[in-house]
């Protein structure tokens, strides 16, 4: 009998010890495996920072060889073709038709690699700050579109630094981009205020209904996307208000400053 009790005994602590031993490694693996998704996840923000300040380098870089380069020789070849023009006139024989339309073909060049260097890298943005550009932005946008913009700023001073500015101007620029390409949209209400320590940018249109998310998960193109790495590069929250009409887009992130 003390025999059985012994071997019974004996079986209760070697099963407890084989159950503490399993829960033991179970919470090992887990844990190992919060510590590997730690590790991977620090590294894709660590990438997705590299490959944002990197993006960044390379559209100022461009921009400037366009502006600085490519403008530079278009300017030269309308003096040129100023001084042809000016012969021309001088001469006895009739201003050459065909001048005048090279005239205005490089006019018209010289006008759009400035709006692609600027959409590129806006020289206001280090200069002047998020407010002031996203100001002259929208006045780009409704000179080249017809559209009603409406938009509020709380103040032209509001403290950003330039990394997170330029990263909140991109997420915008991307999002009038699609409500401009896809929404049909002929308003647009934008607005951008502190409280406290929180920053908030908000947009609405009157265009065609679409949920953001939803969108984000089919979308194969990169717009949405990368909206979402900019977002998350700055720690902000993208937030779609249900609207009556169109869409409502909230943007909110903790102003250090």
């Amino acid at each position: 009998m003390e025999y059985e009790s012994g071997l019974k005994l004996f079986f209760w602590i070697g099963t407890a010890i084989m159950v503490g031993l399993t829960l033991m490694v179970l919470l090992l693996t887990v844990i190992y495996q919060k510590k590997v998704h730690k590790i991977k996840q620090k590294e894709a923000e660590n990438l997705l920072r590299v490959s944002l300040e990197s993006e960044k380098r390379e559209r100022k870089r461009v921009a400037s060889d366009l502006h600085d380069s490519v403008m530079g020789d278009l300017n030269a070849i309308r003096n040129y073709m100023t001084v042809l023009s000016n012969e021309e006139q001088h001469s006895a024989s009739p201003q050459n038709p065909l001048l005048q339309e090279v005239e205005t073909a490089l006019r018209k060049m010289q006008e759009n690699i400035q709006e692609i260097s600027y959409n590129l890298m806006p020289p206001l943005l280090e200069s002047s700050g998020l407010t002031s550009t996203l100001e002259n932005y929208f006045d780009r946008i409704k000179k080249w579109n017809k559209l009603n913009i409406t938009a509020k700023y709380q103040s032209n001073d509001i403290a950003i630094p330039s990394s997170i500015a330029y990263e909140l101007y991109r997420i915008v620029q991307e999002l009038t981009t699609n409500m401009l390409k896809y929404g049909k949209i002929r308003n647009i209400t934008f607005s951008i205020e502190k409280d406290e320590n929180i920053l908030t940018i908000t947009v609405i249109d009157d265009g065609v209904p679409f949920d953001f998310y939803k969108n984000l998960k089919n979308s194969s193109g990169m717009g949405l996307k990368n909206i979402m790495s900019r977002l998350k590069q700055v720690e902000a929250s993208l937030v779609q208000v249900s609207v009556d009409k169109g869409n409502k887009i909230v943007i909110s992130l903790k102003n250090t400053l």
